[in-house]
């Protein structure tokens, strides 16, 4: 679907995609609902809390190269960006970046006197003295609820200040009560950044672009593109605005998944003629050969490709057999973001592994590239390979996940954020926070997740004697519930 970079913000995922946060069935059913239109969420009676719009949008902003972000907000919703500048500082640095340094967030703090007397004024002067410490080569002013519900008018005061200090001032529209999917927050970066940076181009370099939160693993990934003429711009944390220059005139975008990187791989498909390769993503063997022989037959490089996979695959062949036997019986459950809990499904059937069940913190049966015949590349494992899997879909609802867990009672289970390692570790469960992005790529990422596994699971001695220490807080009516007991109904 079209992306429409004239107007001030994205819509929301559940409005744009048709994106859910309830579900309860199996990967198969969800997907075919998805394709056809049927997909409907599920509501609930209980919700415990989640992530945040605001949070997500800022994080991304506020990691760009020269930039920085004045946040228009109660200063308590600009406070979660201290995890996310200690995790930017460990990044590689990107060739001809500023030297890392901490994510720069202003907050306009707004009070409750604010609330009626409006916050105009505040805004002003905030970015302004952000502009005199820092001198940035460019602003992002990012909306809250608390902004948007007494009606500031942060639109006009951007572009007031723009003529005054003569600096490019962005709106991210990032208000938390637009969404119940923290993921819109991924995408009032992308529509930011796209207004700001993403400059139609007519020219075709050879360059692949990559979106995602950072470049680790770029060293591993590199050589394989290189091998098809292609060299790698990563639109992630610390990319310059030269990065997006050059990227407006690659061949082809890729992104480390769809709810992080759909809006911005779309805009440079629609704006500047950049191919988006979404429908197969790269991850595990599987994932990586189909993803790759589809960039190649693109560029007319097949053959080379082909190559490239049998040499890799020869090369991770012993140590991917070593740890399919030792991993043999293993049973796993998973609770992750939308698309990397379906890759990590695959990668784990790959390696011998029977998973119970996944779990989606939200899940999109569309994205916003040019080709709607192309499926989302979970809906496309179901219709190629016959994946299929008991799965649900929460935004990160751990009470109905940690019930889960006690249902499966998996040798182990796989997450990424949102701590639903730690409901299974209580209850003496091995767990792991997985990696994602560029260093799960190919049959190197996979048999460097699979020594991870084994090394865990080699000795579980300390999860099991907590298991056995833990004593739970709930109540005996709640630890007897069926994981989806807080369903309401299904609403379209």
């Amino acid at each position: 679907m079209g992306i429409n970079l004239a107007v001030s913000a994205a819509p929301s995922r559940e409005q744009r995609l048709g994106s859910i946060t309830g579900y309860d069935g199996t990967l198969k059913e969800l997907a075919t609902l998805g394709c056809g239109g049927c997909l409907k969420n599920k509501n609930r009676d209980f919700q415990t809390v989640s992530s945040c719009v605001h949070t997500h949008a800022i994080n991304q902003l506020a990691g760009l190269d020269d930039t920085l972000v004045v946040d228009h907000a109660p200063i308590g919703c600009a406070g979660s960006q201290i995890c996310f500048t200690v995790a930017k500082n460990k990044l590689p640095v990107i060739p001809g970046a500023s030297p890392l340094h901490h994510a720069r967030v202003f907050s306009s703090d707004i009070t409750e006197s604010d609330t009626i007397f409006g916050a105009m004024d505040k805004l002003k002067e905030s970015i302004r003295i952000a502009y005199e410490r820092h001198h940035p080569g460019e602003i992002y002013v990012a909306t809250s609820c608390v902004s948007a519900v007494i009606g500031e008018d942060v639109k006009s005061v951007a572009t007031e200040m723009q003529k005054e200090l003569g600096i490019p001032i962005e709106v991210a529209t990032a208000e938390g009560l637009r969404s119940k999917i923290w993921a819109s927050g991924f995408d009032a970066y992308c529509h930011a950044v796209s207004r700001a940076r993403v400059k139609p181009s007519d020219k075709r370099n050879n360059t692949i672009n990559y979106v995602g939160f950072n470049n680790i693993g770029l060293q591993h990934v590199a050589p394989l593109f290189k091998r098809l003429g292609l060299d790698i711009i990563c639109l992630t944390a610390t990319a310059t605005r030269d990065d997006f220059e050059r990227a407006a005139s690659s061949v082809a975008s890729w992104g480390q998944c769809g709810s992080q990187s759909s809006y911005l791989c779309s805009a440079l498909e629609q704006e500047c003629g950049v191919k988006y390769f979404q429908h197969h993503l790269p991850y595990g063997g599987i994932g990586f050969e189909r993803f790759f022989l589809d960039i190649a037959r693109y560029i007319e490089k097949e053959g080379i490709a082909r190559q490239v996979i049998a040499e890799e695959k020869e090369k991770y062949r012993e140590l991917l057999d070593r740890i399919r036997l030792e991993l043999k019986g293993k049973k796993a459950l998973l609770a992750m973001g939308g698309s990397f809990t379906y890759e990590y499904t695959r990668i784990l059937g790959e390696l011998g592994i029977e998973v119970l069940h996944s779990v989606a913190y939200h899940y999109d049966p569309k994205l916003d590239n040019s080709n709607q015949d192309e499926k989302v590349a979970s809906a496309t494992d179901v219709f190629e390979l016959k994946l299929n899997v008991s799965s649900s879909v929460n935004d990160a609802q751990q009470l109905e996940t940690d019930l889960l867990v006690k249902k499966y009672n998996p040798d182990f289970i796989l997450s990424r954020g949102h701590d639903a390692t730690s409901y299974a570790i209580a209850q003496g469960i091995p767990a792991m926070d997985v990696d994602i992005g560029l260093i799960v790529i190919g049959y190197r990422g996979m048999a460097q997740f699979g020594v991870y596994l084994t090394e865990m699971l080699r000795n579980t001695n300390f999860t099991k004697k907590l298991g056995q220490h833990y004593v739970s807080p709930f109540t005996d009516a709640y630890e007897n519930l069926e994981p989806f007991s807080f369903y309401e109904e299904e609403v379209a």
